[in-house]
């Protein structure tokens, strides 16, 4: 694997195939092309930056079906559906599921490297996201268990003495664990850590 992003191109269309290849390649972008889904996903690499432009219509696996199986497989790799063939609801279902982008042939190569572009920076906004759950998971997980119960009552919004009475402690034990878990938690304030709890699964924004 390189940490360089890759296009991943899957159509069984080759003169169309090696069109792209080449209209990518002459931006400088690093590309890989597919005649079939499962070629594709024989040799995904879930931690290889980059993104995908996918048919909707193939023989076999389908555009919508490669993008269920990504799903299932918990890979974040964004997608941008191309498609001769498509209509509105094919469209609205595969944007529905998370598609960057979806294209009809024929499009322009600036209409595909805009995409291309807004596909690579999703990927790298959704990786680094990744990277910083992984990092507050793993701090929540250093907290003593009754530091965890203080957080889980703190990012509730209820003042010390209430999270005392729930937990039949004093609110200065209280307070000293919340300073606990603040530094552990490397949060600069209240609304830090709410962000971090959310990370964390054990809380939930209500909009």
């Amino acid at each position: 694997m390189t940490t360089d992003p890759v296009i991943h191109v899957v159509d069984d269309d080759r003169l169309f195939l090696a069109a792209l290849e080449r209209t990518l390649k002459a931006s400088g972008l690093g590309v890989r092309t597919y005649t079939c889904a499962n070629t594709f996903l024989d040799g995904f690499d879930p931690q290889q930056p980059g993104c995908l432009i996918t048919d909707l219509r193939m023989p076999g696996t389908t555009g919508l079906e490669l993008q269920q199986k990504l799903k299932a497989l918990h890979a974040r790799l964004p997608i941008i559906f191309i498609s001769g063939h498509a209509n509105a609801r094919t469209a609205v279902a595969a944007l529905k599921c998370g598609a960057v982008d979806f294209l009809e042939k024929p499009f322009s190569e600036k209409e595909l490297l805009a995409s291309v572009q807004l596909a690579l920076e999703k990927d790298l906004d959704d990786r680094r996201l990744a990277r910083e759950q992984a990092l507050v998971q793993q701090r929540f997980r250093n907290l003593s268990p009754r530091e965890q119960q203080v957080f889980a009552l703190v990012v509730s919004d209820l003042p010390n003495k209430r999270i005392a009475r729930e937990l039949m402690i004093s609110p200065r034990t209280v307070e000293h664990h919340r300073e606990h878990l603040m530094l552990k938690m490397q949060a600069r304030s209240t609304a830090e850590l709410i962000t971090m709890a959310v990370l964390c699964g054990i809380h939930q924004l209500h909009l």
